[in-house]
């Protein structure tokens, strides 16, 4: 029996998990791909489940444990490994997802049996057969652990990285979705409840100097046959469905057969994507056929609202794009879920600019992340030297991970409180965001807003 963990969010005091919460698709991909082999597994979502890890793993106990997460969820991922090894010595204990795949090395912990850094799942199978809790294909031996795809292992008193390949999605089984129903209450996206993911791509086929996503599946774009996720598509359980791709407004052929697929099946769900200005704002015609096809949020990396910061970001986009998206998704009634940047060259000037424009543009769902260079890319590489903490909990963009350069940490937080508190007025003017208390999210911000700030001063 294998058990699947997807742990709770880090508690740092803010998370995105308070409007942001999503079925565990990771998960469900590797159970499908166990019943393939007749194992039995269960998934873990230690957010709702009321039972306690060490109640699941005496009731079940577990051959092996798997477990997936963010950054930001780092030490929770090593907890439950460590914590399987003190409960069952014996029991294999895998660690995988994004932040795995790009640093191995933080999770190279004598709890840890092995991390599964690839894209390809069945590399899970693989090392759960080198382990003899999978039984070999006809009578073949069990395959060595220095050929599976990506795999990290203990050797020789360190760690072997075997190299990794590029995962074509197209071998991804079906999710195995038999406990949506469970927790379906539970996921959401901001308004948008309860809400299913879809992948239809890996990678990103862009290359902005902030995002890890590029990076992923080995810097490798790939995209799965629209059969394979209408056939999926007909299987979830659920009338709104999150694309959870880096950029879903990519390919127009595509994304037109995508459509005549759906009118052909009669497959009628809202739909949340990620697009891009530079795309959106000169498909006016495709705009409007996503609007009737059922799209009703698109999540766009507005990113600034001045050029140079734009082009510092390797966005290949500009202002005037950006305010051109902004009128014609609001033409076509498709939610606008504006995300902007908060650099740490930014002035007080600059936090008033975005605020301005936001109001002017009337954008009421908005996302204003603090820049965060992400471990794994060239971008944290270069700033490096200027990091402010080692504390991967910090790295969920709401908190300050590289020092300020024209304002103090202090004042840097408080123009970005009085940011957040004004956006989130605005959303509740307008009716949305009714799941959370204005009370609580102003506290949340001055706890950060005071307690970060001023232990940052104690420790220098």
């Amino acid at each position: 029996m294998i058990l699947l963990v997807k742990p709770e969010a880090a508690d740092n005091g803010f998370s995105l998990d308070m409007a942001l919460k999503t079925e565990p698709l990771e998960l469900e991909y590797i159970k499908a791909m166990l019943k393939e082999y007749n194992v039995e597994s269960m998934i873990y979502e230690a957010s709702f489940d009321r039972r306690s890890f060490d109640e699941i793993f005496n009731e079940y106990t577990p051959d092996a444990v798997a477990v997936t997460g963010y950054i930001t969820q780092e030490k929770l991922m090593l907890s439950y490994a460590r914590r399987a090894k003190a409960l069952r010595p014996g029991c294999v204990t895998i660690i995988g997802g994004s932040h795995a795949q790009l640093n191995p090395e933080r999770f190279f912990d004598p709890a840890v049996s092995y991390i599964c850094r690839s894209d390809n799942i069945y590399a899970v199978a693989e090392a759960l057969k080198a382990e003899g809790l999978i039984p070999p294909e006809n009578g073949f031996c069990p395959p060595k652990l220095s050929v599976i795809d990506g795999l990290c292992y203990p050797e020789n008193g360190g760690w072997h990285k075997n190299p990794m390949k590029p995962f074509d999605l197209n071998k991804l089984p079906i999710p195995d979705r038999s406990a949506f129903s469970t927790y379906q209450d539970h996921y959401r996206y901001l308004d948008v409840s309860p809400v299913a993911l879809l992948k239809t791509s890996s990678s990103c086929p862009y290359h902005c100097a902030f995002c890890y996503g590029r990076e992923l599946n080995c810097g490798t774009y790939c995209q799965r046959d629209l059969e394979k996720i209408i056939e999926e598509l007909e299987t979830i359980p659920c009338g709104n469905i999150q694309i959870a791709d880096d950029d879903f407004l990519y390919d127009v052929p595509r994304l037109k057969e995508f459509m005549r697929l759906l009118r052909e099946r009669n497959i009628k769900k809202n739909f949340i994507c990620y697009g891009r200005s530079d795309f959106i704002a000169v498909h006016e015609d495709l705009i409007r056929e996503l609007a009737e096809a059922g799209f009703r949020y698109i999540m766009v990396g507005l990113e600034a609202v001045s050029d140079s910061f734009l082009d510092s970001y390797q966005k290949h986009s500009s202002q005037s794009l950006n305010i051109k998206t902004i009128r014609m998704l609001q033409k076509y009634s498709i939610h606008l879920v504006g995300l902007f940047i908060i650099d740490s060259r930014f002035k007080k000037e600059d936090f008033r600019n975005m605020r301005r424009f936001i109001h002017t543009h009337r954008i009421t769902y908005t996302g204003v992340s603090i820049f965060t260079p992400i471990p794994g890319t060239a971008l944290f590489n270069e700033y490096r030297d200027r990091l402010t903490t080692e504390n991967c909990e910090k790295w969920d963009f709401m908190h300050l991970v590289v020092k300020p350069e024209c304002m103090s940490r202090f004042h840097f937080y408080f123009e970005y409180y009085l940011l957040v508190m004004d956006l989130f007025r605005i959303a509740q003017k307008a009716g949305i965001y009714s799941f959370l208390r204005l009370e609580d999210y102003k506290n949340i911000f001055l706890k950060l807003l005071f307690t970060d700030s001023f232990k940052h001063r104690t420790r220098r």
